[in-house]
């Protein structure tokens, strides 16, 4: 099933209206039709939460398809709210390479992480994204398709830090700045093959120019 037929069978399934279930996520009616017509940028992150406390379905379930359909929460301590925010996951993919032009971008869900992790990474989560790595230029630090998650609050580069970034051709790349002692910075992969993924030393004055999108702050993927 489509995510749309996900939440049409919850809602189904519940045996509410439309109009309770719109009550119950505080939102308009129209947008309860929305999220079962299939459109996707209507249902916002902080909904999905609601909508499944109001249907009884999980929340990974609803967004992804996976996981089981219902849980006891009570029983099997499924993810609340309270406990847990839901990052949106957009549709972009960040290049470990040349750069990855992303024409259009979408929420295509949302992944689940602790509050209290995130108050211990002094993360708020109305800063963070979800996106995608393409490529293996930060291999073996990133694999290609591997989940980031990216902290739009922290465009001011600092040394060491990998971040997301839109090069000159607008494409977003994923890379890891440097400092350099001799003034200026790197923008470098962490891959050691040099002669496909070589360094790019940026002047300071040059590195104003750049349009950092925000910082890597987690990866997560298979090992």
């Amino acid at each position: 099933m489509n995510r749309n037929e996900r939440i049409a069978r919850a809602i189904q399934v519940s045996g509410k209206s439309k109009s309770e279930i719109a009550k119950l996520c505080d939102v308009a009616p129209s947008a309860v039709t929305q999220w079962i017509n299939g459109d996707s940028k209507a249902l916002k992150a902080e909904s999905v939460f609601a909508l499944a406390k109001a249907t009884g379905f999980t929340a990974e379930w609803l967004t992804f398809g996976t996981g089981p359909e219902k849980i006891d929460s009570e029983e099997l301590g499924t993810p609340s709210e309270k406990d847990y925010a839901l990052i949106p996951q957009y549709s972009a993919h960040g290049s470990s390479g040349d750069g990855y032009l992303n024409d259009h971008v979408e929420v295509t869900g949302g992944l689940a992480f602790k509050r209290d992790w995130l108050k211990r990474m002094s993360m708020r989560e109305e800063n963070l994204r979800v996106l995608y790595n393409e490529g293996d230029s930060n291999w073996p630090t990133l694999s290609d398709g591997e989940v980031l998650l990216v902290d739009v609050s922290r465009t001011d580069p600092t040394n060491g830090n990998m971040y997301a970034i839109l090069n000159q051709d607008h494409e977003l790349i994923i890379k890891r700045l440097i400092r350099d002692l001799a003034g200026g910075w790197i923008i470098r992969s962490d891959n050691q093959d040099k002669a496909r993924y070589p360094d790019m030393p940026i002047s300071d004055e040059g590195m104003r120019g750049v349009e950092v999108v925000g910082r890597v702050v987690w990866r997560g993927g298979g090992i």
